[in-house]
């Protein structure tokens, strides 16, 4: 059974800390206050439920009113209940940009938060939302918060399904997807090789470079940190990604995407160089040689630079001496965003 109607539970959660969203770090102070409440948000759960409520609130204290498609997915043999959040802001142009991310995470059993994957990216747009608070953007924004990506990509397909009609007026969808904690930012586009559209219902696979681009053009103006294309691999050329996230659906719809995703494709990762070491921090590897760019023994490797659904993606892993780093990942990606939908990119 599907809704879709101004979000509304019984729940209530205290809003002491909507005072400081109120500030510069609105998105910041979001993101650890998400991972650290509902570090168990799995696709389907109470918590994901919880959370997603939690999230409307930060709207709501910014002056949006979000709007809550709640939908059923099958997991095996269970029926499972999410929902996906949009606020949308009416720009210039009738022309639609969707940005955005999933808030559920992995089973935090082996310590995970889901601080990077993706409470980062679930902030990153409570962050832009701040920005664009009384401002007019040029193209016609949608923030999306898509629930059950780790279980399959089951809210971006049902937003795709469910709001066809609307996806007409739409020129590009940006993803944001561990926006933070690897060494690189970079700015992907789809594979030129289609990706399996039968199971998004597809129509028309795009794999458009433009949008990519025309992010990759404004990043060159954010002055503390550096944006770029992932280099060319033995599966992916330079630039491209794999339809793992929450783009893939919207490309499979014929739609321009762009992707955000903070890793290293530079490292001889467990599997290679597949994007999937996400950082050379000596912490996150059994022994880091610096030479190899991997690991010193293939055979006694354990940890293989990794982040994402691991013990390492927590506030607590992450924040301390990675800090700088990562606040400053995050306040780019903010800034890059919110600076491209005020002007005329397309």
């Amino acid at each position: 059974m599907r809704s879709l109607q101004p979000f509304t539970f019984g729940l209530l959660f205290s809003l002491t800390s909507l005072n400081v969203y109120a500030q510069k770090n609105v998105g910041w102070e979001a993101m650890v206050d998400l991972a650290s409440q509902f570090s168990n948000r799995v696709g389907g759960t109470e918590e994901e439920a919880k959370a997603a409520q939690w999230l409307v609130k930060q709207y709501q204290a910014l002056g949006y009113q979000a709007q809550v498609d709640e939908f059923q997915f099958q997991l095996g043999e269970k029926t499972l209940t999410t929902r996906n959040l949009e606020i949308e802001i009416t720009g210039q142009s009738d022309d639609v940009l969707i940005i955005g991310a999933h808030y559920d995470a992995v089973p935090s059993r082996e310590g995970s938060s889901g601080f990077t994957d993706n409470a980062s990216g679930a902030a990153t747009l409570l962050g832009i939302a701040h920005n664009l608070v009384g401002k007019q953007p040029y193209y016609t924004v949608r923030l999306v918060s898509f629930g059950a990506e780790e279980m399959g990509l089951h809210g971006s397909i049902h937003y795709v399904n469910a709001k066809a009609a609307s996806l007409t007026k739409v020129i590009g969808m940006i993803n944001l997807d561990t926006v933070i904690g690897g060494d690189n930012l970079y700015i992907h586009s789809a594979h030129t090789v289609p990706y399996a559209c039968d199971r998004y219902n597809g129509i028309d696979f795009n794999s458009s470079k433009t949008l990519r681009d025309a992010l990759l053009a404004d990043a060159a103006n954010i002055k503390t940190i550096k944006y770029g294309l992932h280099p060319k691999t033995v599966d992916y050329p330079e630039g491209e990604t794999g339809e793992w996230s929450d783009h893939a659906p919207f490309a499979c719809q014929g739609i321009p995407t762009a992707y955000i995703e903070a890793t290293n494709f530079t490292l001889h990762g467990k599997d290679g160089y597949d994007g999937y070491s996400q950082t050379a921090e000596s912490k996150f590897w059994t022994c880091y040689d610096k030479t190899k760019l991997g690991a010193c023994d293939r055979k006694d490797e354990k940890k293989w630079g990794q982040i994402w659904h691991t013990q390492y993606d927590s506030q607590a892993q992450m924040i301390g001496e990675l800090k700088e780093k990562i606040t400053t990942q995050f306040d780019a990606n903010v800034e890059l965003l919110s600076n491209y939908v005020l002007k005329k990119s397309l």
